[in-house]
């Protein structure tokens, strides 16, 4: 038997309802013809009469009935789902899914979490901590933040935060009896701990400013990590210096237990939001893609 599609079943509820074919091809924009061939059709593929026709009037079979309470309630439930599916678009609702790195998540969404969830009472938000670029389509993320050097490529990408302010510290311990760096190619002359990323394999280059003239250098060391927190770690176990938002060592600043160099040189890096180019970005998205811009003002 063929399966009866759903403008079939539409079509017969009017009908019955109406007990007309005339009125039911009226509100569908019909032909009485077209009206009357697909119910008819639909008699044929469940093999039941569900109307009786006369030349005056239209009445519902039994076996009418019967459908008519079987199928209501479902085409009902069906209407509201596409309702709803199509105010997503519309309105900022639904579950937006960010994949973020553990430090750009302190920097960025744990400050404004608050204020975000208040202002979209119709969004829900769950973030996935993950500092490796992951394939945000495959994983079924909305969109991923990510610092300059880890971008993806074929993706949407937005400025979120552009001159973070990167520190390069190191323990009293590891400086005492050493140099100081007083320029970033001292810090060759060092122990160093580095941010490989698990994507590409490669060393992150730091990046130094200072009067309009820029440089990168690439530094050795003992030990090399994806992750920040484990970065921080390093540096407080001596094991020369790291390059991370000021923001993720602040408190060991402020206690002494790290110290600053080359702090007359500008350490930057800058956060973006990248997502899948679409043709039809959720609203949930661009809201916060909007929220993000204004409080940053990017």
């Amino acid at each position: 038997m063929d399966t009866p599609d759903f403008q079939q079943l539409r079509l017969f509820l009017q009908v019955a309802r109406s007990k007309s074919f005339t009125q039911a091809a009226d509100a569908s924009s019909l032909s009485v013809s077209t009206v009357s061939h697909r119910v008819r059709t639909l008699e044929k593929q469940l093999g039941v009469q569900l109307l009786n026709r006369t030349t005056r009037s239209v009445s519902v079979t039994e076996a009418g009935e019967q459908l008519i309470q079987k199928i209501t309630p479902l085409l009902e439930e069906l209407q509201t789902s596409l309702h709803s599916v199509a105010a997503a678009t519309v309105d900022a609702a639904g579950t937006l899914r960010l994949n973020i790195p553990s430090t750009a998540s302190r920097m960025v969404l744990q400050p404004l979490l608050q204020r975000f969830l208040r202002k979209y009472p119709g969004i829900n938000l769950e973030v996935a901590m993950d500092n490796s670029l992951v394939d945000i389509v495959a994983q079924g993320f909305d969109a991923g933040i990510r610092y300059d050097h880890v971008l993806a490529e074929d993706m949407v990408v937005v400025p979120v935060a552009t001159q973070l302010r990167f520190v390069i510290v190191a323990t009293p311990e590891y400086l005492q009896g050493r140099k100081l760096p007083t320029h970033p190619h001292d810090l060759l002359e060092h122990e160093c701990v580095n941010y490989r990323s698990a994507q590409t394999g490669s060393l992150h280059r730091w990046d130094f400013e200072k009067a309009g003239k820029q440089m990168r250098v690439t530094v050795k060391g003992r030990l090399a990590t994806n992750d920040v927190e484990l970065m921080v770690r390093g540096a407080l176990d001596g094991f020369g210096f790291a390059y991370v938002a000021r923001s993720s060592v602040e408190q060991y600043l402020q206690r002494g237990e790290l110290v600053e160099v080359l702090d007359d040189w500008i350490a930057h890096s800058a956060l973006y939001l990248y997502y899948f180019n679409r043709t039809n970005t959720p609203k949930k998205l661009r809201v916060f893609i909007e929220f993000l811009k204004e409080e940053f003002g990017t």
